[in-house]
């Protein structure tokens, strides 16, 4: 089958899959081709060996204005930000025309890294399949930090600067469900995505879980060492304030060091953390991108996985832990309760600190159970999670969407 893919995707767990599948098609005989602008992160995990070819866009993002005037900057930056917008719209009709004249069977689309669903859904006329990968997460919103004040002043500033820091979300959803309503076929990474973009669009779609290199992300027979690890960007939505509050609950004696491992940084969080971790007493070390056989030396030394993003569509990196027969514990919420049987393969606890802190105590006071949960969790891994099942799911999609079988379960 001749698939053209398409994504604009920054370096993390979304990225690793695309990596996986594209790996998987290749092996079984698939040819692909990539297409992408060139805001996409091909450094992270490349293709190459995988793909044909790579088309890349020209692409000039704009961004966040980095200039502070007063009274101004958000104005300039919702102009900044919207000229991306429809400038990728014109990149995806002209990815769409590529593609469309490429004799292609299927397009497989990923997200897109601004503004969600790629814009070459709208004008393809090439069957595609569009997985989604962040799941409407950003309709979740991130507390103004600002806003401790309610005296005039404040209540003026926040009058006078709404209309900018309202209108791009705006203007970004109502792009995005123009583009993922012109998907021929949606597939999402978990039951909770699915049922949340049934109740955001009124569109149906079709779980397809991933997998994990469990040819990369094995147990070692490491020897775990008296600290806790956690992987993801260092962004609000990651959840690591609640994790350092939960752990500063902890007895001093049994608060084990806490490593993040992140693909991404932004400053103002990182700083928001490092701080609440010098007032809970948490030894708190933040590493950027390391490459995958230094991440599993990790899984398999960390005493404990930790984890908890708000609202996690899937969380890929639960999987590569429990690989590695790292013990999970994670909160009880999103695409999580789906790869995590509470009380087998891993422990959940509601997003409660004290709650969270007294489920970590339990698994970090009893060795013996914290191995049989590892154990536990590695062997359900190559049960239910490995790459080959997942490419079967997306071999039947996409023979379904090539034939014109769209709608077809």
């Amino acid at each position: 089958m001749r698939i053209a893919l398409y994504h604009n995707l920054p370096s993390g767990g979304a990225r690793r899959a695309v990596f996986d599948m594209v790996k998987g098609l290749a092996e079984r005989g698939h040819v692909l081709d990539e297409f992408c602008p060139q805001t996409a992160d091909c450094t992270f995990l490349p293709l190459n060996g995988y793909v044909r070819r790579t088309v890349v866009l020209p692409f000039r993002r704009r961004g966040v204005w980095s200039r502070r005037l007063p009274l101004l900057t958000p104005y300039v930056t919702a102009l900044r930000l919207t000229r991306d917008l429809h400038k990728l719209s014109r990149i995806g009709r002209q990815a769409a025309g590529a593609i469309d004249g490429g004799d292609y069977d299927v397009v497989f689309a990923h997200d897109c890294q601004l503004a969600q669903n790629p814009a070459v859904l709208r004008f393809l006329a090439t069957p595609s399949v569009y997985y989604c990968h962040h799941g409407a997460r950003s309709r979740l919103s991130k507390p103004d930090e600002a806003g401790n004040g309610h005296g005039f002043i404040h209540r003026a500033k926040v009058a006078y600067y709404a209309l900018p820091r309202r209108f791009y979300p705006w203007l970004r959803e109502r792009h995005a469900a123009q583009n993922i309503r012109q998907a021929g076929r949606v597939l999402t990474n978990s039951h909770f995505v699915r049922e949340g973009f049934f109740r955001l669009y009124g569109l149906e779609s079709q779980v397809a879980y991933l997998g994990v290199d469990t040819n990369r992300f094995r147990p070692l027979g490491l020897a775990r060492e008296p600290f806790l690890l956690s992987v993801g960007a260092v962004h609000y939505h990651k959840g690591f304030r609640f994790l350092i509050s939960a752990l500063g609950r902890l007895p001093a004696r049994q608060r084990l060091p806490l490593l993040i491992v992140a693909n991404s940084v932004e400053n103002e969080e990182r700083q928001i953390i490092e701080t609440l971790a010098r007032q809970m007493g948490v030894d708190l070390t933040i590493r950027t991108v390391i490459d995958d056989q230094e991440l599993v030396s990790l899984y398999n030394r960390a005493m404990a996985f930790v984890y908890t993003p708000i609202m996690e569509p899937w969380g890929l990196v639960v999987l590569e832990a429990m690989a590695c027969g790292t013990p999970v514990v994670a909160v009880n919420e999103g695409g999580i309760r789906e790869s995590v049987i509470n009380g087998q393969t891993g422990l959940l606890a509601d997003r409660d600190e004290e709650a969270f802190a007294a489920t970590l105590l339990r698994l970090l006071s009893d060795r013996r159970c914290a191995e049989q949960f590892g154990q536990a969790a590695a062997a359900d891994v190559q049960t239910r999670w490995t790459w080959p099942h997942a490419i079967d799911r997306l071999e039947q999609v996409f023979s379904r969407a090539s034939s014109g079988r769209e709608n077809e379960v």
